[in-house]
């Protein structure tokens, strides 16, 4: 068992076992391919060892459907592997209920199985990476389904696990579900964009190996780097089909010459270790030494010879990382007229860009695991913590997770600096109350670049904001500006408290 090896020798044993029951408990099942049930669970526990996630995980793998659809039950899957892979099963047997939902009006019990499976995500977010693998390879196998069920699967793909698979930052699962999806679901655009990229693919690929050749060239004579990092490498890329197709839809832009990273290039920097300069095989990954190395980089990327910059083309990552952990700097040079985005980053961070969440697992080290808590934090869970307790439909729990956590987002800073990370369409009032409830209830104005705005302003992209608080009391048409579930809440809390003051007053002179 080859592609488990980097585990070690107890797992791999264990998750032979895990192999052994998961075979013999589908024995005599078949797929709609043809093929042996089994051939199913191996593919999905390969698709997690490839993310290189732990053993717990890949057990689950093969395991996660095991108790659906045979005689298999929890309390012995805990018996025979533990209680976490227990618990990763079980909170994927409830995911595996999703694909009976209907997006267009769901059913008060299938909404309730969606919410539990995204509660159990918060538990335990391994949970997710199981299900996003069972998806990426049922979608791999979709043309033996009816056209009505391909269409359907599609939707639910596209609607949800490839935007989960996004927001979690597993940068492979997201384009290859989207792109299938897209192939499903727009069958004639697919093919139509998809035969406009053959036309250009000689001159794309062209274009490509002579940039990459140069910047190659360029880094590897560079001092700096040359004693300062193990490794530099260049690698290219063309865009995705679902993702260029969305982004020429969005920006109503016909022509491809138009679209700035239809190619690019990626330079991934491993930074040597001060204290093991002679070890190659120790990389300090995520060190302020990288960081300062990508910077350095992109000054020689920008002064590449032959290549004319795009001044306006460049984006910081590095210091402002995505909601999912992804850091790099992105620019874009022209050559040839052709424009090519690039991307810079250390080889940590590619680890993430590739991995996400699952790129946790990607260094078996404790020291650095700790050392790298925060990067792998998922502070955008914590909000379905809270929700769960409210009394709300399930209906409405599922649209807000939608809508709220895995829809576009909008970033603004504060004056101190901090940078607040909202759905798109959030309000002042919004912003106000995720930074402290308290803020939010004591607000009576707020200026946005220094100028006052109305309360129901919708916050944009690099708005610096400033809340006035001191003896601002909230008003009952906040409920119409605030957006968020959150502020929403708490907003009802609040009133609902006045409103019971107001009785106890009124009790008290009627006394």
């Amino acid at each position: 068992m080859p592609t488990v090896s980097y585990l070690g020798t107890d797992a791999v044993a264990k998750i032979y076992q895990a192999l052994c029951v998961a075979y013999r408990a589908h024995r005599g099942q078949m797929r709609k391919s043809g093929e042996p049930f089994i051939v199913h669970p191996v593919e999905v526990s390969l698709l997690l060892s490839g993310l290189k996630m732990d053993a717990e995980t890949v057990m689950s793998g093969l395991l996660h459907d095991t108790v659906e659809d045979t005689d298999l039950t929890f309390q012995q899957v805990e018996t025979l592997f533990g209680h976490t892979v227990r618990s990763i099963v079980e909170g994927e047997t409830k995911v595996s209920k999703l694909p009976k939902l209907a997006f267009a009006e769901y059913a008060d019990e299938q909404a309730e199985n969606l919410r539990q499976m995204f509660v159990a995500m918060t538990s335990d977010y391994r949970i997710i990476i199981v299900k996003l693998a069972d998806r990426l390879h049922n979608m791999r196998t979709l043309r033996y389904m009816k056209s009505e069920k391909q269409i359907k699967i599609s939707r639910e793909t596209l609607d949800i696990f490839a935007p989960l698979a996004h927001r979690m930052g597993i940068w492979q699962f997201k384009s290859e579900l989207e792109d299938t999806s897209f192939m499903y679901l727009y069958p004639q655009e697919y093919k139509r964009l998809n035969r406009r990229l053959r036309l250009h693919q000689q001159s794309f690929q062209e274009t490509l190996e002579k940039a990459q050749d140069i910047l190659q060239r360029q880094l590897n004579l560079d001092s700096t780097l040359q004693q300062q990092a193990y490794k530099v490498e260049v690698s290219g890329r063309t865009k995705e089909i679902y993702s260029l197709w969305h982004k020429m839809e969005t920006k109503n832009v016909q022509n491809l010459d138009h679209i700035v990273d239809v190619v690019a290039l990626r330079v991934v920097i491993s930074p040597r270790d001060k204290s093991v300069e002679a070890d190659k095989s120790e990389l300090s990954n995520d060190s302020d030494r990288g960081v300062w190395l990508c910077y350095h980089a992109l000054g020689l990327v920008q002064h590449l010879p032959g290549f004319v910059p795009v001044p306006t083309r460049v984006k910081d990552y590095i210091s402002f990382p995505k909601p999912n952990g992804y850091q790099s700097l992105h620019t874009a040079l022209i050559l040839n007229g052709q424009t090519i985005e690039v991307q810079i980053r250390t080889s940590m961070m590619h680890q993430v860009a590739e991995y996400g969440m699952a790129s946790h697992w990607a260094y078996t080290d404790d020291k650095r695991r700790g050392s790298n808590e925060e990067l792998y934090s998922t502070p955008w869970l914590s909000s379905i913590k809270e929700w769960q307790n409210e009394a709300v439909s399930s209906r409405d729990f599922v649209d807000s997770v939608r809508r709220e956590l895995l829809g576009k987002r909008v970033f603004v800073f504060l004056r101190n600096g901090k940078i607040l990370n909202l759905a798109r369409g959030a309000t002042a009032i919004d912003a106000a109350f995720q930074i402290h409830t308290e803020v939010g209830l004591s607000m009576h104005g707020v200026e946005i670049n220094g100028k006052p705005v109305p309360l129901s302003y919708e916050l944009q992209n690099g708005d610096v904001v400033s809340i006035l608080t001191g003896s601002g009391r909230p008003a009952t048409d906040w409920m119409r500006y605030a957006k968020s579930r959150s502020t929403r809440s708490k907003l009802r809390s609040y009133f609902r408290d006045r409103q019971k003051e107001s009785l106890r007053e009124a009790g008290k002179i009627l006394l």
